[in-house]
């Protein structure tokens, strides 16, 4: 056979392996470009994307398996092998498949949608024309071994194209994956803190709903990590789902620093009338004897406290990365204000018993020295006073006793300052009739003495005994008949102390 019949005869079984491995190649650049669509590209764009490409790579197959089949009966087997695949999936059974082996989901999918067959139908056109274009031939023509130029450039530049395409593909495909893979990393490492955050956070938000929006921010970002195969996350998937828990995470921080503040703000509030009574008890026992440790005790209570206000007025101006410092500051201003508590009641106990010889006696540093604005006058008998707060409740027991008896109560007595507390008690009388000084409820504002009912059998005495009560006021134990000092006159309002 001459050189020329040789290079003219038809390329025949021989050709086959060439047309296979373009065929091939053409398959892997199918299969690289639909998971980089799928990867890379939105939903509404890789996901029909994917579908065409699907039933593309389902051509080619076709056509590597039979290889002489033509163009376009590989493309129409290739739509009815997609269509099958979509409407298998009815049964239900792929997703059953893929429930037990999640990669199953790229071959046999889960849910059916009747709007993929369109994509499978251009898919499968691209596909036979692909098939056709490997065979240089839309016309299933064979593709000869000629000496024409023609013929020389396809053998080359067709196999050169497709490697270059395929190269791209592979790089952008292996970048995509990259990226992919680093973003995961990234947002794995800022899971961890924000977990803390947010297990550290618990009953110290203003709103409990940053917790739970973290909460499920991180949720959704370990399921995109552990339980979404990788080639179904796309660039940019993880990136979204740390700043997702990032914003969260700074709004369950803001919420715990503006607790904090208001937190902090309620503790200097409480702690303020404390630390008052505490300034006034060290005041009143000054020179009094009251122990000196017990003195110390709440000087040094009231100098912590002190510094404790000081150290969280600071912080009014914090950030979020300050509320642990904010959060330790309230502690400390809380213990103060528990330690100042307990110290005050500790020197005015330690100073009641050096003043106050009976323990129906109770001395109190205000006794006595009670501001004007404090007290109002008694109506019906203005040169004395009570506590303004009780002064109502002795008015409503006056005017039920004057519709009884006729008359206002007689009173002889009411309010003491304390030089007048001190003129009337006599030291030297071993059953003084007065308190001491700071032991008196005169002192306080609460107590009168009513004059004119102190016989025996009296009615007057009688009816404030059935009746004063409803108006909270009574007679105490002590001067009761049988108490230690028997006052049938002294009467006094039910709010005044009788214990700290």
């Amino acid at each position: 056979m001459s050189r020329d019949r040789r290079m003219a005869a038809p390329s025949g079984p021989r050709a086959l392996p060439a047309r296979r491995w373009l065929l091939a190649a053409l398959a892997v650049l199918v299969l690289t470009g639909g998971v980089a669509a799928r990867a890379a590209l939105p939903d509404a764009v890789g996901g029909p994307l994917g579908d065409a490409l699907y039933a593309t790579l389902v051509v080619l197959v076709v056509a590597l398996v039979r290889p002489r089949t033509t163009a376009w009966v590989a493309a129409v087997a290739g739509w009815m092998v997609s269509a099958a695949v979509e409407a298998f999936q009815l049964t239900g059974v792929p997703a059953d498949v893929v429930a037990r082996f999640s990669p199953a989901r790229y071959v046999l999918g889960t849910t059916f949608v009747a709007g993929d067959l369109a994509w499978y139908a251009a898919g499968a056109a691209l596909g036979g024309l692909l098939v056709g274009l490997a065979r240089a031939d839309l016309g299933d023509l064979q593709v000869r071994h000629t000496r024409s130029p023609h013929a020389r450039w396809h053998r080359r530049a067709v196999p050169a194209v497709v490697g270059g395409v395929l190269a791209v593909a592979l790089a952008t495909g292996g970048a995509a994956a990259w990226v992919v893979h680093d973003e995961a990393g990234t947002l794995r490492t800022s899971l961890s803190a924000a977990r803390t955050a947010l297990a550290g956070s618990e009953g110290r938000v203003a709103d409990d709903a940053t917790r739970t929006a973290l909460a499920a921010s991180l949720a959704d970002a370990a399921a995109l990590l552990d339980e979404t195969p990788l080639l179904e996350r796309r660039p940019g998937d993880a990136v979204r789902a740390r700043r997702q828990v990032a914003d969260d995470a700074a709004a369950v921080a803001a919420s715990r620093l503006a607790k904090a503040l208001a937190d902090a703000d309620a503790a200097r509030t409480a702690l303020a009338p404390l630390t008052a009574r505490g300034d006034q008890v060290v005041a009143a026992t000054e020179g009094l004897g009251a122990p000196d440790d017990a003195r110390a005790a709440l000087q040094g209570a009231l100098a912590t406290a002190g510094a404790a206000v000081t150290e969280s007025t600071s912080l009014a101006t914090a950030t979020p990365g300050q509320a642990a410092r904010v959060e330790a500051a309230t502690a400390a201003l809380t213990a103060s204000a528990t330690t100042v508590r307990e110290a005050t009641v500790a020197l005015m106990t330690a100073q009641d018993a050096v003043t106050c010889p009976y323990p129906d006696q109770v001395w109190f540093p205000e006794a006595g020295h009670l501001a004007d604005a404090d007290l109002a006058a008694i109506p019906w008998a203005p040169t004395y006073r009570v506590r303004a707060d009780v002064l109502p409740s002795l008015v409503e027991l006056d005017a039920a006793f004057r519709a009884r008896f006729g008359q206002n109560l007689r009173l002889n007595s009411a309010y003491r300052s304390f030089e007048q507390q001190t003129t009337v008690f006599n030291p030297d009388d071993p059953n003084p009739l007065a308190a001491p000084p700071g032991c008196s409820n005169h002192g306080l504002g609460t107590a009168i003495d009513i004059d004119g009912i102190s016989t025996p059998g009296n009615a007057q005495l009688a009816w404030l005994d059935a009746n004063a009560g409803r108006f909270g006021w009574e007679n105490p134990d002590w001067a009761r008949p049988t108490g230690r000092l028997p006052e049938p006159w002294h009467w006094q309002h039910v709010s005044t102390p009788t214990t700290y």
